[in-house]
This record gives C-alpha cells, sequence and structure tokens, in this order.
C-alpha cells in the first residue's frame, strides 16, 4: 500500500473556512516571470478578472469546507479549476476574434502533441492546480512512486507519458498560456545545455496572470498558503502524504520552498 494510503487521518478536524468580512484591496498582479510589463488597460482589464475570480473562489471554498468532508473540499477544487480554465480559454478565443494581429500570431504556434521540451523545467502553480492534479492523477490508478524526480532540472514533468501531457486538459495555466513561435529554440532552450530565449507570445501568459492572481488572493483571503509552488515537488507530496491537504486546510504550509 502507498504512502498516500498509510496517512492517517484518524482525529483529523477540517476547519471550516470563513468570509473575510473586509478583505485587502487587491495590490499588484502575479506576473510570470521573463515578460514585459502589462500597459495600464490591460493591467486594469486583469485585475477585474483577478477580483471575480477572487470573489469566485473564495465562496466556493467557503462551501466546499462547511461540513469538514475533504471529499466535498475536493469536488469544490475540481469545480473552481474547471470554471476558472472555461473562463479562460473563452477569453483567448475572443482576444483572437477581437484582434486579427493575435489571430496570425497564433496561427504560426508550433505547439503540438508531442512536442514536449517545456515538459521538462520548473512549473509554479497555484496550491489549488496542485491539488487537482494530484487529484486527477492518483484517479488514473498511478503509484506515488511515478512523481518523479522533483530536484533535478531536467527532469520530465511526472504528468508527461509517452510524450505527452497525460492531463491536457486540465493543465495548469503556466502551461495553458504557453505558445512557442519556435520549437527548434524550444529544444535548445529548455532541453539543451545552454540556455537560450525562447520565442513566446506575451499576451497569453499577462492575461492568465488574472486567474492566477484571482486564486493566490482567495487563499490568501481565507489564511490558507497563498504562494506559488513548484509543481514537480508539490505532486510529490500530495500523492504521497494523505494528511498534506487537510493539514494544507488548517492553515499549515505545507508545500516545499524552492531551494
Amino acid at each position: 500500500m502507498g504512502e498516500a494510503k498509510r496517512g492517517n487521518l484518524t482525529g483529523t478536524r477540517l476547519r471550516r473556512l470563513r468570509e473575510p468580512s473586509a478583505p485587502r484591496a487587491l495590490s499588484k498582479l502575479v506576473l510570470p516571470a521573463g515578460i514585459a510589463l502589462p500597459s495600464r488597460d490591460f493591467a486594469n482589464h486583469a485585475a477585474a478578472i483577478a477580483e471575480e475570480i477572487r470573489r469566485r473562489v473564495r465562496a466556493q471554498l467557503v462551501r466546499g469546507s462547511a461540513h469538514g468532508a475533504l471529499a466535498k473540499l475536493r469536488d469544490a477544487i475540481d469545480a473552481i479549476g474547471a470554471a476558472s480554465v472555461a473562463a479562460f480559454e473563452d477569453a483567448l478565443r475572443r482576444a483572437v476574434a477581437d484582434n486579427a494581429e493575435r489571430g496570425a500570431e497564433m496561427a504560426k504556434i508550433q505547439c503540438r502533441r508531442g512536442c514536449a521540451f517545456c515538459c521538462h523545467v520548473t512549473v509554479v502553480v497555484t496550491p489549488l492546480e496542485a491539488i487537482r492534479l494530484a487529484r486527477h492523477d492518483a484517479s488514473r490508478g498511478r503509484a506515488p512512486a511515478q512523481a518523479g524526480d522533483a530536484t533535478a532540472r531536467f527532469a520530465p514533468c511526472p504528468l508527461l507519458v509517452d510524450g505527452a501531457c497525460s492531463v491536457y486538459d486540465i493543465r495548469p495555466f503556466a502551461c495553458r498560456s504557453l505558445f512557442s513561435l519556435d520549437a527548434a529554440r524550444c529544444e535548445a532552450g529548455y532541453g539543451g545545455a545552454q540556455e537560450a530565449t525562447v520565442p513566446s507570445l506575451d499576451w497569453p501568459r499577462l492575461l492568465s496572470c488574472g486567474y492566477i492572481t484571482g486564486q493566490i488572493a482567495a487563499l490568501d483571503d481565507l489564511g490558507l498558503t497563498s504562494r506559488l509552488v513548484e509543481l514537480k515537488p508539490a505532486l510529490a507530496l500530495l500523492t504521497r502524504d494523505a494528511t498534506a491537504l487537510p493539514r494544507w486546510l488548517n492553515g499549515e504550509d505545507v508545500f516545499p520552498h524552492a531551494a
């Protein structure tokens, strides 16, 4: 029996989350690394998205924790992920439809199934994304040992199977918003011995920051770990330690910090 199934939850009391009486206003956006700062209009648009996501996530987590049942909380996190992804994908489609230049850019994207160079680097996700991905992976019967080497620089993502993402439909925003214009330079930059600049589109990554910021802000409002976490070690933790999720809900910062 794997470690996750051996985790002792006997006597674990799950706290009920409560809406804050006066949430603080958003002070900044969680911007992806390596891109230019957005224009004022784009930043305002992303901030509006973040506030809406923040409200929805907060309300769903409060409802999901109401009865102290982990299953209900996991269901709430799944629903949060599905709704956030659907909203982002819709916003992406509208952005392309409304702007011919963006449509032309997307037509040049070289990302394809089997092109997995970017699946070997460090990816940061929200805690909610990590929890959702771990639950989905566990439901497919994968053993905790398959979480992979969480520290190796170019170790493959543990969700990479036969050269393709095994959770593509629910992949995190860091992956979902990355669109490359040159697969050869991805190979050199992500999988080679030397770092290389990868030509990717900035605006989808900037758009995603509204959804990421909203999740982070909601967790902060509820007194939960709200920092971005590295995907590989987070999955390793969640698949091997059944107490990690209830401890996180009870306010403990369970996720490993970057070395």
